[in-house]
């Protein structure tokens, strides 16, 4: 799709540019200072110790703002941090669900947390920020966009953001490409230019079944092969597995085997043949729409192009109201089946193009969040860089 021409506004404005320290954010930054803006630079403290995504980022962040004479804040965000994101991921494993972290990140702490601290704290118009996306707000109502870039394309773990939230955002980097702007911003020597791709999941280190087995310890159960009730061997937590999964099984079979079902309740794991993960008719719970009428169908099914996760690529679907009564639940059906459709993570819903996001909502179950005490006392999450014993599961 070509560039927006309003990604950007035209007159001096107060923006606020949340900064990770690597390049993108560091790319919005400047080109936010040489439109003529009055920027400010602040970055979410989300935990201890050291990493790419905590220290490090606070460091190279305040070195970019010092470099752009624009003022720097850090907003702590550790306690906001924990609960949606990391208590959240650590629950829902348990429960035998796979959720996605960035996304609940996203709307409740990204979003949420640092749009109302810039608005109320440092009194900014927009909030920039260097996702790969495109805002338009030409028309009556804003719409959000695809980034022209398919591969760095964020729009996706955005799916759950709020329309109010959007409203106050800036996309800069949206109509550019990656090595567009990597290009842009080793011509001008800006720092990160050659810095690493920051880890899909922030505070899981060494991977999700060392991180399980460290918070929960060994819980030892069954694997089962669905079709049979054989028992093929022993996992050390269910919560180390996800719908789908072939690598790290690790149990004996003549023939390629993936985790079919997951049940808490029993810690067991079924595993079986991979036509058993094939569906093209799931339930979406809790969803997020941006566009003020499109949830509103109830004569006809609404026609989407529906996306199952990250990476997946989009199918054409429709989406139908209230499948058994259930007030906050669709029913989504697929022109063809997609394989691994996993309770608990999120279903993006576009138009039939594929340009615009509509809105995002959990697939088949999720769990509620609890209610936020900022005043609760808990020991805020560290993250720590030593290796651990790998786990066998």
């Amino acid at each position: 799709m070509p560039p927006l021409e309003n990604t950007l506004p035209t007159k001096r404005k107060r923006i606020a540019v949340a900064m990770s320290g690597g390049v993108d954010s560091n790319m919005v930054a400047y080109l936010m200072a040489q439109a003529g803006h009055e920027v400010i630079g602040f970055t979410a403290w989300t935990l201890n110790g050291p990493g790419k995504c905590c220290n490090d980022a606070l460091i190279n962040a305040g070195r970019m703002c010092e470099s752009l004479n624009i003022p720097y804040d850090t907003v702590d965000l550790r306690a906001e941090f924990s609960h949606y994101v990391m208590d959240y991921y650590n629950d829902s494993y348990t429960a035998g669900l796979t959720p996605n972290p960035c996304v609940e990140c996203n709307q409740y702490v990204k979003w949420e947390k640092l749009v109302a601290y810039a608005q109320e704290k440092l009194n900014a118009d927009y909030v920039a920020t260097g996702h790969y996306a495109q805002i338009d707000r030409s028309g009556p109502r804003l719409k959000v966009f695809r980034s022209i870039d398919n591969r760095k394309d964020q729009t996706y773990m955005m799916s759950r953001v709020r329309l109010k939230d959007f409203e106050h955002a800036l996309f800069p980097l949206g109509h550019m490409t990656k090595p567009e702007v990597v290009a842009m911003a080793r011509s001008i020597n800006i720092p990160e230019a050659d810095g690493k791709e920051s880890q899909d999941i922030c505070f899981v280190l060494d991977g999700h079944a060392n991180y399980m087995k460290n918070l929960q310890g060994s819980q030892p159960g069954d694997i089962v092969d669905i079709d049979t009730g054989e028992v093929l061997g022993q996992h050390e937590g269910c919560f180390g597995f996800t719908i789908g999964q072939r690598k790290g099984v690790k149990v004996a079979a003549n023939r390629p085997i993936y985790v079919i079902k997951i049940d808490p309740r029993t810690n067991r794991v079924y595993v079986g043949d991979k036509w058993h993960l094939e569906t093209d008719e799931f339930k979406v719970l809790s969803t997020h729409w941006l566009h003020p009428e499109v949830h509103a169908f109830t004569q006809r099914p609404l026609r989407v192009m529906a996306k199952i996760r990250y990476n997946s690529p989009p199918v054409p679907a429709s989406v139908y109201p209230n499948p058994v009564g259930q007030a906050d639940s669709l029913l989504v059906k697929l022109d063809e089946p997609m394989s691994a459709v996993t309770p608990g993570q999120i279903c993006g819903f576009y138009d039939p193009t594929f340009t615009e996001l509509w809105g995002g909502g959990y697939i088949e179950k999720y769990l509620r969040h609890k209610p936020f005490d900022p005043t609760s006392q808990k020991d805020l999450p560290d993250l720590y860089c030593e290796k651990t014993e790998p786990v066998t599961l």
